[in-house]
């Protein structure tokens, strides 16, 4: 499944943003303020649009922010068409939480049906709510709440019920759940990881935060993935280890059992002792023979170190990436773009840079330009239809002979005036 085109409207500085995407990489370039990073966050809408939790009608609020999306969707190389509407609202620390969204999908290349379906997230709060074995009258009734709810006729839902728009519903959330994100910002204060992390029953105990995907969170899925012994960790090694980009000689953890008891009072006043196995984990990153824990590490081998494991391991389809080059030199950074472009082969990779180094290593069929305009706001462009034809086969002629993307980038040859 990939995300063929996706359009935003009234979202931050996107008023009335397309994004057209490629099925490998795209990389979005554009001044500061262009509005790449709102482009990447509103792609996040979708996840978040998912996980949220349905509003009920006395939960109604005027005052939260709403914005409008469009996407086509590619699936067994046909197009599923969706359109709604996003309700959120962004806290201090610029995240959003959506709070509801009403969308409509058209299956017209799937199913002889051209109509413009409501579909309603509150059904897949339902066990298996497309399954047709249900037939209690309990799923029923909330079936049926729904439907009155949206005003849902009895001819769409009727469809809606089918097998067949169950799969292709549950594999568009699957793909939307999946989209992950990793900011500039990330990973690059290792200060802020832990010297150890204290297990109880194989999961962090509630000393250590692990929520999201932060410096607290890499350590443990790496640490799983040493205690696995699996491929992925092989692999991972063996990329950022001396026989690959040569970060690191090699990653240990020390196990130390921590035998722990508790009390607890029953009914009747008897004493009950509680004995708990707990594991004191120890990270370890050897580099040039010292040991070293992961609040020691620069800036740039940290971030690398995550964000290689990450973008090696993340099984989604959809990977967002934010400006990969900070806190990373040339020499990292490289293996970094070749590792995003293997990637991207796999799964659908958007990414944002500044950098001319990074776009040294993309083609101009990768790239669109982001820009900002007075009463437009956001405009994402591919590179073919920002700047004009002549100018586009300039590029090509300049890349084969003797130049590459930076230059050309550095050089304004990108602005068409």
């Amino acid at each position: 499944m990939k995300l063929k085109s996706y359009e935003i409207d009234s979202y931050r500085s996107c008023l009335r943003t397309k994004s057209p995407l490629q099925d490998t990489l795209t990389g979005l370039i554009g001044i500061n303020g262009s509005g790449k990073s709102n482009i990447l966050n509103s792609l996040v809408l979708l996840k978040k649009m998912v996980r949220s939790r349905p509003l009920t009608r006395d939960e109604d609020s005027p005052s939260r922010n709403k914005c409008r999306i469009t996407a086509e969707i590619e699936y067994q190389k046909k197009t599923l068409f969706m359109r709604g509407i996003i309700e959120y609202e962004t806290d201090e620390h610029n995240h959003d939480e959506v709070y509801s969204s009403q969308l409509k999908f058209n299956f017209r290349e799937f199913l002889n049906y051209p109509k413009w379906i409501n579909i309603p997230l509150q059904l897949f709060s339902l066990t298996n709510p497309f399954s047709t074995s249900i037939n209690k009258p309990l799923m029923d009734s909330r079936w049926m709440d729904i439907i009155q709810y949206y005003h849902i006729n009895q001819e769409d839902f009727n469809f809606i019920r089918t097998r067949r728009i169950g799969q292709l519903l549950n594999a568009v959330f699957n793909f939307f759940d999946g989209i992950n994100y990793y900011s500039a910002s990330q990973f690059s204060d290792p200060s802020r990881c832990p010297v150890s992390m204290e297990l109880e029953e194989n999961r962090p105990s509630r000393r250590v935060r692990v929520g999201g995907v932060g410096h607290e969170r890499f350590i443990f899925d790496l640490y799983q993935s040493w205690k696995a012994k699996n491929i992925q960790f092989k692999r991972y090694i063996n990329t950022v280890g001396n026989e690959g980009i040569g970060l690191v000689d090699n990653v240990q953890f020390t196990e130390i059992d921590i035998p722990s008891s508790s009390y607890e009072v029953t009914v009747g006043g008897k004493i009950q002792k509680i004995e708990r196995n707990r594991l004191l984990v120890v990270p370890n990153f050897s580099i040039n023979n010292i040991e070293l824990s992961p609040n020691q590490l620069s800036e740039g081998t940290f971030k690398t170190l995550a964000l290689v494991y990450y973008i090696l391991n993340d099984d989604s389809k959809l990977l967002l990436i934010e400006e990969p080059e900070v806190c990373v030199h040339h020499g990292l950074l490289s293996s970094i773009i070749s590792l995003i472009k293997t990637q991207s082969k796999q799964k659908q990779i958007v990414m944002s840079t500044h950098s001319d180094f990074v776009l040294d290593h993309l083609e101009p069929e990768n790239l669109l330009q982001v820009k900002w305009i007075p009463n437009k706001g956001t405009i994402a462009t591919p590179l073919n239809r920002a700047i004009s034809k002549n100018d586009y086969k300039e590029l090509k002629i300049y890349l084969k002979e003797s130049g590459n993307l930076g230059e050309y980038w550095k050089e304004s040859g990108f602005e068409n005036d």
